[in-house]
């Protein structure tokens, strides 16, 4: 079993510590894509400059810098690879079931995303898109 509270201040950190590095090195930008793919075990951060999420499609891989920052995070694709893989968000456990297929693994990270994202928002004046890889689970924050 993974215990996803366990990750969440290392998700806040990378966020957090990618904004800033790529201020320094970049400067301002006027989004942030959040990019998952859960059942593989990443996220990236993704940034536009000039570019709007409109003219992204809302579609982290074509944002104007995409994969900035990565973040690799092993022990969900190793969990996401056993044949009943259990998942600890706060005090609920959640088990995959393979036979729903990976759009319902990607709606339980994307839940779980979903208020970092919104917390992390709350210190900057940009927009932000949380999107999942392959997947119609996709919003702006």
């Amino acid at each position: 079993m993974i215990d996803l509270n366990d990750n969440t201040a290392g998700i806040k950190e990378f966020v957090s510590t990618s904004i800033e590095r790529f201020r320094s090195e970049k400067g301002n930008f006027n989004s942030i894509g959040i990019y998952c793919c859960p059942w593989s075990g990443w996220i990236s951060i993704n940034f536009n400059i000039e570019k709007t999420l409109t003219e992204t499609d809302n579609n982290c891989p074509d944002f104007e810098y995409v994969e900035f920052g990565l973040l690799d995070i092993p022990e969900w694709q190793d969990e996401y690879e056993n044949d009943n893989p259990e998942f600890k968000i706060g005090d609920t456990i959640k088990i995959h079931d393979h036979d729903l297929g990976d759009e319902n693994f990607n709606s339980l990270i994307f839940d779980y995303l979903r208020p970092i994202t919104v917390e992390i928002k709350d210190n900057y004046k940009s927009d932000f898109l949380l999107q999942m890889l392959d997947s119609n689970l996709v919003e702006k924050i």
